[in-house]
């Protein structure tokens, strides 16, 4: 998820599209296919919407804390063959020194599954499966920049006892961003590893969820190294109504070293954060 900061040469309306259209095809991958590999041999697909509100933002040329609002549709589909994942970011910022920036991001993670392909079933191993993954993060931000970037590379799908999910992706990172139109001074290719995992915690009718990642970019051109990391610890509140799986609130933790590749600049705040699954 780590983003170059870097066309508002491009309409913010045409770059919206972009991120819109890559939603309309992770919904329609199943039929024409994420950082996850398949777990099951049926198809599915989940959804959700989550707000969040943070306080305590870091922009470029900054100084005071940027308060921000974040709309998130998240979209996870899985088959036999394929898994797919997705999400989306609506921001507003709530700060005149950030011109009170609106801003749309998304990610698609398609990957295709090496062993159901080759016509094997999934491992039992601790190596689950291995799988061709090519990402896409792209957006637009009311004040300049336009992240673009490609992921190609490998998803390694992990059987880990007391995990629901835990993978790694090890993918090339090909910076093509942009700021007003004009290529950054990160335009290169770095490389990106990124841990994920989601970890279910049950005591009676309590039920949590612990889910999260960590990407580790590499330095490229005149981007330092990132480390980008969103653990979040949710509560199924709908459980204690006899409808589990439909309502969360929890919290997430935001750390972002070298935020934007730029040294020195640095998220380390706490969300509070409601999910509803559709």
């Amino acid at each position: 998820m780590c983003i170059s900061f870097p066309e508002m040469g491009t309409p913010m309306n045409v770059l919206t599209h972009r991120v819109i259209a890559c939603a309309i095809l992770a919904a329609l991958w199943p039929t024409c296919a994420p950082s996850a590999l398949a777990q099951a041999q049926q198809s599915f697909t989940v959804s959700n919407v989550n707000i969040r509100y943070g306080w305590t933002f870091q922009e470029p040329g900054i100084a005071e804390d940027v308060p921000k609002n974040i709309f998130t549709f998240e979209n996870t589909a899985a088959g036999r063959w394929w898994s797919s994942y997705l999400f989306v970011d609506v921001l507003r910022s709530w700060s005149d020194a950030d011109a009170n920036a609106k801003e749309v991001y998304g990610e698609w993670y398609p990957t295709l599954s090496l062993r159901a392909l080759s016509g094997r079933e999934r491992s039992k191993g601790i190596l689950g499966d291995v799988g061709v993954t090519v990402g896409l993060n792209t957006g637009v931000r009311s004040t300049g920049p336009s992240p673009f970037v490609v992921l190609p590379g490998l998803t390694f799908s992990l059987n880990v006892p007391g995990f629901a999910f835990l993978a790694v992706n090890t993918v090339a990172y090909i910076d093509r961003g942009r700021f007003q139109g004009q290529p950054t001074d990160c335009t290169a290719t770095a490389f990106q590893v990124t841990p994920s995992w989601s970890l279910p915690i049950r005591a009676g009718k309590t039920s949590l969820k612990v889910n999260g990642f960590v990407d580790f970019t590499t330095r490229h051109a005149n981007c330092a190294a990132q480390i980008l990391s969103t653990p979040r610890v949710m509560l199924d509140l709908s459980a204690y109504w006899q409808k589990p799986g439909v309502l969360y609130v929890g919290v997430d933790w935001v750390y972002w070293h070298n935020k934007y590749g730029i040294s020195g600049l640095k998220d380390n705040l706490v969300l509070p954060v409601v999910v509803l699954v559709l």
